[in-house]
């Protein structure tokens, strides 16, 4: 593999990084929309659960972009010790 190659994945994963962070903050802020106004829209029962959906796939998007990123970091770093 030569330096090119090496350049051309650490670009792409610092892309994925960035994208990835992009999409979570997009889903916390559709989970905060569906939160507040659920409660308003819904019956009783219904907006307890799509509130806690929205809860729990906010929280579950976040946690899987930190551990996806946290392992494109690792890969970069090993990347640029080969440069």
């Amino acid at each position: 593999m030569n330096k090119e190659d090496i350049k051309f994945q650490i670009s792409q994963l610092r892309l994925d990084k960035i994208i990835y962070g992009v999409e979570s903050v997009a889903v916390n802020t559709v989970c905060i929309f569906v939160y507040l106004f659920s409660k308003d829209n819904f019956i009783e029962p219904a907006s307890s659960l799509c509130q806690n959906m929205a809860i729990v796939l906010s929280i579950g998007y976040t946690l899987f972009m930190g551990i996806t990123n946290f392992n494109r970091l690792q890969k970069i770093n090993k990347l640029e010790k080969l440069l």
